[in-house]
């Protein structure tokens, strides 16, 4: 009988409970969790608006908005969803229906103050570096000179290695709560439920949440997730879909933020 024992141990590892099948992705997670899970921090931004709908006269407003984004670099460069701080970046040259007609926007933004909220609640001023706009990333960097980042500690992601994705591979995603929830941190295991080829390579999983790291199965850095816009051909509005950016894009447009000139010091 005891000849037995291991074969069948083998015959039965094949029909295992799903939960067992999930214990190293849930290893990565606690992992992530526990080294990086600082590197997802608050945005809170003040936001000047223009909006021009057709021949209707200009309108202008601030708003203000609180998103996510991630730290990558130990100097504090930090990555967020281009769109939810700019939203010029999904509204201008749109067409959307109004009152039964189609109407081109002509939409202009610009942040006019940001600052950094790290998980300890530290607050630091910080200055828009960097925008895609084909891509929906935007990277802000703390004001050059500013006090308040002297003696801050920046917990960035390691995107040095990558991984590329496929169809129900699983993925570690990082998070944080909002102000109402104490900007607790937090984390997510979920899958690919589809890949996009065009107009470019995009990832579709179930969290919609932007301004966040993917990291695969092995905790590599996967992709960021953001926003996809498109018009929806009929004049009936732009549509907008949650995706990840492979990591490979978000890599180069690092690269493109870093190699631009530091900003002046704010007087």
């Amino acid at each position: 009988m005891k000849t037995l024992i291991a074969p069948l141990l083998v015959l039965l590892a094949g029909h295992l409970p799903v939960g067992a099948a999930d214990q190293k992705i849930e290893e990565t997670a606690r992992r992530l969790f526990k080294s990086h899970a600082d590197a997802v921090i608050t945005v809170r931004a003040t936001v000047a608006l223009t909006m021009t709908a057709g021949d209707a006269p200009s309108q202008s407003r601030d708003q203000s908005v609180e998103e996510l984004g991630t730290v990558v670099t130990a100097q504090g460069l930090v990555v967020i969803s281009a769109s939810s701080i700019d939203p010029a970046t999904a509204m201008d040259g749109r067409t959307v229906n109004m009152r039964g007609a189609p109407v081109k926007l002509a939409v202009t933004s610009e942040v006019k103050e940001a600052r950094i909220i790290l998980a300890d609640g530290t607050e630091i001023p910080a200055t828009v570096v960097y925008k895609d706009r084909d891509l929906n990333l935007a990277f802000l960097a703390p004001e050059v000179g500013a006090e308040e980042a002297k003696d801050a500690h920046f917990t960035p992601i390691d995107t040095a290695e990558e991984q590329a994705l496929g169809v129900l591979d699983e993925v570690v995603v990082l998070s944080r709560l909002d102000k109402s929830m104490g900007r607790a941190s937090a984390v997510e295991c979920d899958f690919v439920r589809a890949v996009i080829a065009k107009p470019r390579r995009f990832l579709s999983i179930h969290l919609a949440q932007t301004g966040l790291p993917v990291f695969a199965l092995g905790g590599k850095f996967a992709g960021f997730t953001t926003v996809r816009f498109s018009s929806s051909g009929d004049a009936e509005g732009i549509a907008a879909s949650p995706v990840v950016l492979p990591a490979s894009d978000v890599r180069k447009a690092i690269a493109a933020a870093l190699a631009r000139p530091a900003p002046a010091p704010k007087k």
